[in-house]
């Protein structure tokens, strides 16, 4: 059985995966001395390692029911989120069951873009009430997530589902549309949401509150090309969230300049070995799910890697596989796990 699946999935991107785990791994290491958080990373990332094998060796039919069950429990608890969530920083995320913290939106990026990707397919096939449940779903889950506030999720959200439509090959009209919609979007975030209006503002202008990009920029040029060694770093005692939205930096300074381009060199390999496979197949559903999940992870790790480099407004976004975090760890596990299941060579399957 083993062999078989071996055989199976893209042997490559899966190892690629566990090298990226295994950075994470280190990194966790070297940011907290009491282990807690080690010990905490090292139990997601090999809960995380189990699923992705999990997944990929189950039926796509299997994983389209799976996914639709999570998106269903997503939107339970957001709604619970936004009648008694916990508030951190300004915004009602998390979900608390005991001692245990939830964050719903990560879990819904998967699940949403494998069941999104089956109405998609359903739609172009003629079916057009399946175009009108998947939009009203969209905007649905777009708006609880937007009502937490979490502009920088909802935009990772839209955009990876902009992507199934324009793959799935609908009008350019309804593109176009979506990209205002967006756009307005981030205009009402702006004037909204008053942590949204400050990091566009301190982005903006040189002159503000620049304390988090300058210290993750001078990590990087202290780090050099080799780095000061595991450990060995200070931004993780400067700032906040360290091990989740700065990781990169916390990379660049205690692995250097080289590791970090490795790191970027597998994210992209990842992602452009992924859409190579989508030539092997003809199915809509695969290749707009595909699609989408590949674009999720791509966009999410090109906004945490610019974040940290100050090229864009920080997002509080985690780096996928990297970052620490249990809600993170395991939606990336699902994801990677839906991707290695959807381009497996299985020949006879029934979707």
């Amino acid at each position: 059985m083993f062999n078989n699946w071996w055989k199976s999935i893209d042997r490559i991107n899966f190892l690629l995966i566990i090298f990226l785990i295994i950075v994470g791994i280190i990194l966790s290491f070297s940011i907290n001395d009491s282990f807690s958080l080690v010990n905490k990373h090292l139990l997601y990332s090999i809960t995380g390692l189990l699923i992705i094998i999990y997944l990929s060796t189950q039926k796509i039919k299997t994983l389209r029911r799976f996914a639709l069950v999570g998106v269903i429990t997503c939107f339970i608890i957001l709604i619970l989120i936004l009648l008694i969530g916990n508030e951190i920083k300004g915004s009602s995320r998390w979900f608390k069951i005991g001692a245990i913290s939830i964050q719903p939106s990560e879990f819904l990026k998967p699940f949403f873009l494998m069941v999104s990707a089956w109405f998609l397919s359903r739609g172009v096939q003629g079916h057009k009430i399946s175009m009108y449940l998947v939009f009203a779903a969209f905007f649905i889950f777009a708006g609880l997530i937007i009502l937490q506030p979490d502009f920088g999720m909802t935009l990772l959200f839209s955009i990876s589902f902009f992507c199934q439509l324009f793959i799935a090959g609908l009008s350019i009209f309804l593109v176009v549309l979506a990209i205002i919609l967006l756009f307005l979007l981030s205009i009402f975030s702006y004037f909204r949401f008053e942590h949204v209006k400050k990091r566009i503002d301190n982005f903006i202008d040189p002159t503000g509150d620049t304390y988090q990009i300058d210290s993750s920029i001078n990590a990087f040029k202290s780090g050099g090309l080799l780095g000061k060694g595991p450990g060995q770093g200070v931004l993780k005692e400067k700032i906040p969230d360290a091990h989740t939205d700065f990781i990169f930096a916390v990379a660049g300074e205690e692995l250097g300049f080289i590791v970090c381009c490795i790191i970027v060199f597998i994210i992209l390999l990842i992602i452009i070995r992924t859409f190579i496979n989508l030539f092997k197949f003809e199915e809509p559903y695969k290749i707009i799910a595909i699609v989408g999940l590949t674009s999720c992870y791509g966009l999410q790790s090109l906004i945490n890697i610019f974040s940290s480099l100050g090229a864009i407004p920080t997002k509080g976004m985690t780096l996928p596989l990297i970052s620490y975090g249990g809600s993170s760890m395991i939606s990336s596990a699902i994801l990677f796990g839906f991707i290695l299941s959807l381009t497996r060579r299985v020949s006879d399957e029934k979707n």
